[in-house]
């Protein structure tokens, strides 16, 4: 039995044994294999390092230093304390070639012009625009240089004794004379209160041509025509502005106008504009469109501005529709309006004038606006809010006809046109065309 016994432990012995030969050969295979890896990774970075020298106390320590170019291993030995090791080194060390010069912001160095271009604008050069026609005042659109001969490489300089101007609101009534050095304007619009020399400033009176009692009390009376104070009107077009006065005073009812005028053989009006702080550009209505997108403003305006609309078919005032909202309103003052008081002032005869307002008037019908009223030097007419109605009644009278082709949006050199600029389509009478504005 003890024999029997011993046989039996001798068996689980040698079984024990056996059972742990495979867990040896797994560990012998994972160290051969974490040490192909290690000497891999040791050449793959840049090869094995020489031996040491005999002497030598220190470890030996492979880096490789990367470059864009070509891979150079640096074989360094150094201590073994980690306080004699260099400072590290964040700096980039490869760079494209000629990568900085092309970053570098080219620099252009221009003499300043002579003095006498201190009020040169390229497009409106009035030596220039005598090449072009005085048909329609198309010698007064924009017309910029087409040679390199002509474009002036120099800085246009300030005027002589040039000042900041006045801050807002000090500037709607005042600006620096030696800013815009014009006396013409003082002299031909004296009687009309627009602007006075005072001194080495201007003054800016708010008079104007048919509003001697001031632009407020004018626009007052405009107030008590259309609303002009609960938000419904905030974008105005003031057409031929002079010193843009009705400009200036709509600022303070929250409405912002944007002014044009031709520029003159002597200056540009609207230099007075924008000395004073109101928006204000150089143009003319002649033959290409004004430079803005369609349904662009609230209201336009023309007080004596010598535009001719009841010629070549309504061209300026179907710009003028253009560029209105559906719903706004254009306001004119002076000639023909109130004909039968100012005509001998106007040193024009009743029948010429009476013939004037009654075409303008028919070209207004044409394009279905409305007449407001009527009242004293103001006469105002208003857009349709959506031409469901109109297009009902153009199919009899066909003239003008409706645009069909022609981008509304499109307003750079682009030609004006003898038809009405469609509003969007709407279901409903009463429906704005586009939406109706928030107030």
């Amino acid at each position: 039995m003890a024999a029997g016994a011993t046989a039996a432990k001798l068996h689980l012995s040698s079984a024990a044994a056996a059972g742990r030969r495979p867990s040896l050969l797994h560990l012998a295979a994972v160290a051969v294999l974490c040490s192909l890896s290690y000497l891999l990774g040791i050449w793959h970075h840049g090869g094995f390092s020489t031996a040491p020298t005999a002497g030598a106390s220190a470890a030996v320590s492979i880096a490789t230093a990367v470059s864009c170019a070509s891979p150079t291993p640096t074989v360094s030995a150094g201590s073994s304390s980690p306080s004699s090791a260099g400072p590290l080194d964040f700096a980039a060390h490869h760079t494209a070639e000629g990568m900085e010069a092309e970053a570098a912001p080219r620099q252009r160095a221009y003499e300043a012009c002579p003095a006498k271009y201190s009020e040169y604008t390229p497009c409106e050069d009035v030596d220039r625009s005598l090449r072009f026609s005085r048909d329609r005042l198309v010698y007064r659109e924009r017309h910029c240089p087409s040679s390199d001969a002509e474009r002036q490489r120099c800085l246009v300089p300030a005027p002589r004794g040039y000042r900041n101007p006045f801050p807002w609101p000090a500037s709607r009534d005042v600006a620096w004379f030696a800013n815009v050095p014009h006396k013409e304007l003082t002299v031909e619009k004296a009687v009309q209160n627009w602007i006075r020399v005072d001194g080495d400033k201007f003054r800016f009176p708010g008079g104007g041509t048919m509003f001697p009692r001031g632009a407020d009390a004018y626009i007052d009376d405009i107030g008590r025509i259309i609303p002009l104070r609960d938000g419904s009107i905030r974008t105005a077009l003031d057409t031929g502005c002079g010193v843009a006065s009705w400009g200036a005073y709509l600022l303070s009812r929250n409405i912002l106008a944007m002014s044009f005028a031709p520029r003159d053989s002597h200056e540009a009006q609207v230099q007075f504009a924008l000395e004073r702080g109101v928006p204000a550009m150089i143009g003319v209505l002649a033959s290409n469109r004004l430079t803005y997108p369609a349904r662009s403003f609230d209201m336009a305006h023309c007080s004596r501005c010598l535009i001719p609309w009841q010629l070549y078919d309504g061209l300026y005032l179907i710009e003028i529709d253009r560029v209105l909202r559906p719903g706004g309103y254009w306001i004119l003052s002076g000639p023909p309006i109130n004909w039968k008081k100012h005509w001998k002032g106007w040193a024009r005869t009743r029948e010429d004038l009476n013939a004037e307002q009654q075409a303008i008037e028919k070209v207004a019908k044409s394009l279905c606006w409305k007449k407001v009223m009527e009242v004293g030097d103001i006469a105002i007419w208003q857009k349709p809010t959506n031409h469901i109605h109109c297009k009902a009644i153009h199919k009899v009278i066909k003239s003008p006809p409706f645009c069909s082709s022609q981008n509304p949006d499109a307003a750079w050199y682009d030609k004006m046109e003898t038809c009405i600029t469609p509003l969007p389509e709407v279901s409903d009478l009463k429906e704005v065309a586009g939406g109706e504005l928030k107030k």
